[in-house]
C-alpha cells in the first residue's frame, strides 16, 4: 500500500473514532426487573449495609436473582420487621413511576457508587436526600453529602456501576432500597449514518483503485 494510501485511512479511522459515540441507556427504562411480586426477607443487623435483603422467587431472566443484597432504608417514618417475608415490587430509583419519588435519587446513587468512611455514613447520608435533610453530626457523611451536592445532580450509574432498586411493600412498611450491578447490555453505541457511509464508499473505491493497479505492469 503506498504512503498516501496508509495516511488517507489513518485520516478516516481517526475521523470515525472521533465521531462514533457510546450511549448510556438510561437505567429507569432498561434494567430489567421482574413484573411480579418478588419474597423479600430483611436480615438485621449488618456489618456493611443498614440490613441485608434477601430475595427468593425471583424468575431467571432479569437483572436481580435470588439471594442477598445490600439495603439501605430511605423511610424512617415507618418500620419493617426483620426474619418476616414480604410481598414486594421493584422499581429503578430513575423510573418516573417511583411510588417513592425524590428529587434526589441520581445524588443517592452518587453515593452508593462513591462511598466512604463507614455504613452508618452511607445511611446518614442517604437518610439526608431522601428522608428529611437531616445534617448528620459525622465528617465522613458531611464529606458524602458535599461531594454528592457538588458532583451528584443528574449522576446516571454506568454499566458495571451500582443502581439503587425500591423495595417496595406497601404504604404502612419501610421502603428499603438494594444495591443492583448495572448490566453492560446498557451501552448503546451511536454510529454517525454520514460517517459509516463516507467510509464504505471510500474503501470501496480503494479496493478498484488496488486491484487495476495491482493488475498493471511495468
Amino acid at each position: 500500500m503506498k504512503a498516501f494510501q496508509k495516511i488517507a485511512l489513518l485520516v478516516i479511522l481517526a475521523s470515525f473514532l472521533t465521531t462514533v459515540r457510546f450511549a448510556y441507556a438510561s437505567p429507569g427504562s432498561s434494567i430489567n426487573l421482574p413484573p411480579s411480586t418478588i419474597t423479600v426477607e430483611i436480615d438485621y443487623p449488618s456489618t456493611e449495609c443498614y440490613y441485608y435483603v434477601v430475595l427468593s422467587n425471583v424468575p431467571e431472566g432479569y437483572h436481580v436473582s435470588n439471594g442477598q443484597f445490600l439495603g439501605w432504608c430511605v423511610d424512617e417514618h415507618h418500620c419493617i420487621s426483620d426474619g418476616r417475608t414480604y410481598s414486594a415490587t421493584f422499581y429503578s430509583s430513575y423510573d418516573p413511576d417511583n411510588p417513592h419519588p425524590d428529587p434526589d435519587w441520581s445524588k443517592v446513587n452518587y453515593i452508593l457508587n462513591n462511598k466512604q468512611g463507614s455504613w452508618q455514613d452511607v445511611q446518614a447520608a442517604i437518610w439526608y436526600f431522601v428522608d428529611g435533610g437531616n445534617w448528620p453530626s459525622d465528617p465522613d457523611a458531611q464529606a458524602l453529602i458535599n461531594t454528592a451536592n457538588t458532583h451528584g445532580e443528574g449522576f446516571i450509574p454506568a454499566p458495571g456501576e451500582k443502581i439503587a432498586i425500591i423495595v417496595w411493600i406497601n404504604d404502612s412498611t419501610q421502603v428499603p432500597i438494594i444495591e443492583v450491578i448495572v448490566p453492560l447490555q446498557n451501552v448503546v453505541p451511536e454510529y454517525p449514518l454520514g460517517t459509516i457511509l463516507g467510509i464504505a464508499s471510500f474503501f470501496a473505491a480503494l479496493g478498484v483503485y488496488t486491484r487495476k493497479h495491482s493488475t498493471q505492469h511495468f
